[in-house]
């Protein structure tokens, strides 16, 4: 029992996994808050984490890889749908304009 408690004290023991690791990432730490680890946790995984809550803040270093490549993507995928959005629009807007100059190269309207 001595042993887990103190690596709960230490920062051991990954927030998101509960195993103890020698070496961790501090979640409000300098490097961590650069990362914004809190938020991607937040965004991703739906686990609220904060500076107040009695839990670990600490992330091991297997569980900071999966969660960088869960951001890497989910970042190329909304790039992807802003991608597809804007050029189905441009699409549209194509096919309207190659509509309108059939209609006028057939002298009229279509039904």
């Amino acid at each position: 029992m001595g042993s887990l408690d103190r690596a709960v004290l230490t920062g051991f023991i990954c927030r998101l996994c509960s195993e103890m690791h020698r070496v961790v990432l501090h979640i409000y730490g300098e490097e961590g808050l650069r990362l914004k680890i809190s938020e991607k946790i937040s965004r991703y995984l739906s686990i609220n984490v904060s500076r107040a809550d009695p839990l670990p803040k600490t992330i091991c270093k297997t569980c900071l890889e999966r969660l960088e490549s869960q951001h890497r993507l989910v970042t190329v995928m909304e790039h992807a749908a802003q991608l597809l959005k804007r050029n189905s629009s441009d699409l549209e807007i194509g096919r309207g304009k190659e509509n309108n100059d059939n209609n006028n190269k057939n002298g009229g309207s279509t039904l």
